[in-house]
């Protein structure tokens, strides 16, 4: 017995006993989780309240395995069959929102004479663990007298106490689709029914049953079912055939129905025809739903035709023609006719000639079968062979050959045709015009004509051999080509180019070179053993025929050295006066160009200078000395010669420091005039030729040059200084100079170069000078205007830069001294 479908009267002093061997165990027992089953009522038994057998009750143990229990009332058998419910109803029952739904119900309780105490239906109701009841939403409640205590007005109970459990559930509403529970309840226990409720949100549609086979001229049934039937809901199936039909509907335990049975004799006509049954609604007038089926009819061929995939059909060509006949099923078996003659072994649907001729024009019929039977022949269909235009040609008219830029005239020709020819085309560029069918005139024929042809057509095209228009012209994309090397021409590289043509017409050329556009010499290629930077420029290739004569776009032929020529050029001149502008500027030659620049003194001290120039502004008598640049590219570093730049003192300059020194001097020279003395020692001097340093190297002195006053020497370390305008009451002057032999430049800002402030413990003076009036315009180490007179006409001044004094090339013969 399956305790979880059947029910008992549980009563509060009664146990079921089940055998342990066979896995049966005391009702209300201590159960695992895993064993927990339903109770009739639908609910999970609960192991955590053991119950205890009843007071009144007796047991006794027959065999090993069984365990019998006896009760006190008799009619309470445990094994009895009479202790289940049993229902009959539909499984699952359809409908849509708003319409009803019909619920045919019938039941039997555990005992027969049991009437029912309470009935409940509800919507997805749920079993509550906690509660150990039931809970969802109550469509309809009965209490024990049957009296209508929860019934909404759209449920009713339209069955009894014993047996009928039918419901009415009028209007139905897509919230009731899922499941109701049907809540029994007798004095011998309880019960809980669940029935499916499939509520959709649009009219269901209607099923149409097709037999197995519908034949043509055989009486068929055909049946369109809906799973719906309500008293009062008014339906109607209708089908889309005009054929009279019988509508029937079921309401029972096993169905809840509606259908039409429509009875007919189907023909051939009918097959592949659609066919509908809807669900109408007579108070709405109006279409529900409906479905469509396509008939299938089984039949014999019907009158065949023979269709022929292109006609008329090309000699040549494959042909394919199809036997097509209405027959179902399909035929199996076919029998083709040329000019109404069998032709032998062709029995399938399509008839191929893989190479059609014009004996296969003419008249083709077909005969089809199937299982059913055999068709008649059908009507005829023609085979027209057809071809294109034969022996096509392409003729010139020229009578001599052709040059670039002449006027040709072609002509297109066949021998036959069928059908006759309609146009013509033709297979070339440019500009062209058809004179008249089959004739074409070409406007300035281009030189690279390509070879022409033409085609004849009708419903085909029939194309000529070609034809090639050898037109003469001069030669084509001339060009100059660097055979070697590959890639970049260094100096002192050995380079050859070549000339080159894509066409020219004749073949026979002639090759001439220009440099720049001057004629350097005539043949193919052009070769430099060792090239140099003088052999850079533009070069040209021409070449003629007995045509014309075409150049080539000048190449540009780069020659990569390092830097050469390599001068230091200065801006305004090599001689400056102090507080001017000096610039200094680096010169070179080199390809690539030149991407660093470094500067260097007489010293050799880098100045750690970079740009192309060296500005000086404003320029100071310790700037005084040679310069000279380092250039540098990708290919190598040139050092450039020495250039040596002069700065004069400037007036304020000389008459600033004439005016500090004069006491001093004033002393000094008055040890000139001890009488002939000073006359001999100057000529010792002469004899020493330079200057005669003291121990402490600190010694300066003036000496008088000879007329020929020649410029001073290029020597880096030479330097001159400026000669002012002097009052001639100025007889001698004690000079005192900023810096010493140890001073060093040091670059500045922008460029320049600054002397460090020397120290005040030195005494670089000048012992003495005679300073006469000077010229306007007279400069040291410039050449005067007027003959030499007996007076100092400039002054060196010894010891005024940063290196050494030169050693004098001529003494001093004496100083004048002037008042």
């Amino acid at each position: 017995m399956n305790i979880q479908n059947s029910h008992l009267a549980m009563q509060p002093d009664v146990v079921l006993l089940r055998s342990r061997k066979r896995g049966w165990s005391l009702v209300g027992e201590q159960e695992k989780p895993s064993e927990r089953s339903k109770r009739p009522d639908g609910s999970k038994t609960n192991s955590s309240q053991p119950r205890l057998l009843p007071r009144h009750s007796t047991m006794q143990l027959l065999g090993p395995s069984l365990l019998l229990l006896v009760w006190w009332v008799p009619e309470y058998l445990a094994f009895s069959d009479s202790t289940k419910w049993r229902f009959e109803h539909p499984h699952t029952l359809y409908s849509w929102d708003g319409a009803c739904v019909w619920i045919p119900c019938q039941y039997t309780t555990p005992l027969r004479r049991d009437q029912l105490d309470n009935l409940i239906l509800y919507s997805n109701y749920e079993y509550d663990d906690t509660t150990k009841n039931f809970k969802g939403p109550i469509l309809y409640e009965k209490t024990k007298s049957l009296r209508d205590d929860h019934t909404p007005e759209r449920v009713q109970f339209l069955g009894d106490q014993k047996s009928n459990c039918t419901i009415s559930i009028d209007p139905v509403f897509e919230k009731d689709n899922g499941w109701l529970g049907l809540r029994l309840t007798t004095k011998a226990g309880k019960w809980m029914e669940k029935i499916d409720l499939n509520v959709s949100k649009t009219p269901l549609s209607p099923h149409i049953q097709l037999p197995p086979e519908i034949q043509e001229s055989q009486e068929v049934t055909l049946t369109c079912l809906l799973n719906f039937s309500c008293p009062g809901y008014q339906i109607q199936l209708q089908w889309s055939l005009e054929e009279p039909a019988v509508t029937s509907t079921s309401l029972t335990t096993k169905t809840v129905s509606t259908q039409s049975k429509l009875t007919f004799q189907p023909q051939w006509t009918h097959h592949g025809k659609n066919l509908t049954c809807q669900l109408w609604d007579p108070k709405a007038k109006q279409i529900l739903s409906e479905e469509t089926v396509l008939l299938d009819v089984k039949h014999a061929p019907e009158p065949s035709r023979v269709e022929i995939v292109s006609s008329p059909a090309k000699e040549g060509n494959q042909v394919e023609m199809t036997c097509m006949s209405r027959a179902n099923p399909l035929p199996t078996n076919y029998t083709w006719y040329h000019n109404k003659l069998e032709v032998p072994g062709r029995t399938n649907k399509t008839f191929q000639i893989p190479a059609v001729l014009l004996s296969h024009a003419g008249q083709y019929s077909c005969l089809a079968k199937n299982r059913l039977g055999a068709g008649p022949i059908g009507q005829e269909t023609e085979l027209d062979v057809q071809y294109a235009p034969k022996e096509v040609t392409t003729v010139i008219q020229n009578p001599t050959r052709i040059r670039e830029g002449d006027t040709v005239t072609l002509f297109c020709n066949y021998s036959s045709s069928n059908p006759r020819v309609t146009r013509y085309e033709w297979n070339l560029q440019g500009s062209w015009k058809e004179q008249s069918p089959g004739v074409l005139i070409i406007q300035k024929v281009a030189w690279d004509a390509r070879p022409i042809t033409c085609a004849a057509c009708n419903q085909w095209c029939s194309w000529a051999p070609s034809v090639n228009l050898d037109v003469q012209h001069a030669p084509k994309d001339v060009r100059v080509q660097q055979i070697s090397p590959p890639s970049e021409i260094h100096s002192g590289h050995r380079v050859l180019l070549g000339c080159n043509f894509s066409s020219s017409r004749p073949r026979d050329v002639r090759f001439f070179w220009k440099r720049n556009g001057i004629f350097l010499k005539e043949g193919k290629e052009l070769s430099f053993d060792s090239i140099s930077p003088e052999d850079a420029g533009n070069y040209n290739c021409f070449i003629n025929n007995s045509i014309g004569q075409t150049m080539s776009e000048a190449r540009r032929l780069q020659v990569l050295y390092a830097p050469r020529m390599l001068r230091v050029a200065i801006s305004p001149k090599d001689q400056v006066m102090e507080g001017k502008k000096a610039v200094l500027t680096c010169e070179s030659d080199a390809n690539p160009p030149i991407f660093q620049y470094t500067w260097f003194d007489w010293n050799n001290q880098n100045l750690h200078h970079y740009d192309q120039m060296l500005r000086l502004d404003p320029v100071k008598i310790q700037h005084s000395g040679a310069y000279w640049c380092e250039a540098t590219n990708q290919l190598g570093r040139v050092q450039s010669p020495p250039s040596t730049l002069t700065v004069y003192y400037s007036p304020e300059t000389i008459g600033r420091r004439v005016a500090v020194g004069v006491g001093f001097c004033l002393a000094t020279v008055l040890l000139v005039f001890w009488g002939v003395k000073l006359q001999r020692s100057w000529k010792r001097i002469r004899s020493q030729q330079g200057l005669q340093e003291s121990s402490s190297g600190q010694s300066f002195f003036v000496r008088k040059q000879k007329v020929r006053r020649a410029p001073l020497s290029e020597d880096p370390h030479s330097l001159g200084c400026y000669n002012p305008v002097m009052e001639d009451a100025i007889s001698y002057a004690t000079l005192r100079f900023p810096f010493g032999e140890t001073d060093t430049p040091r670059l500045g800002d922008a460029g320049t170069l600054e002397t460090e402030r020397p120290s005040p413990n030195r005494d670089d003076t000048v012992t003495y000078s005679v300073l006469q009036k000077c010229r306007e315009g007279d400069y040291e180490n410039v050449l005067p205007d007027s003959p030499e007179d007996e007076g100092i006409h400039y002054s060196e001044l010894v010891h005024l830069g940063l290196g050494k004094r030169p050693v004098a090339q001529e003494a001093v013969e004496y100083v004048t001294l002037k008042h």
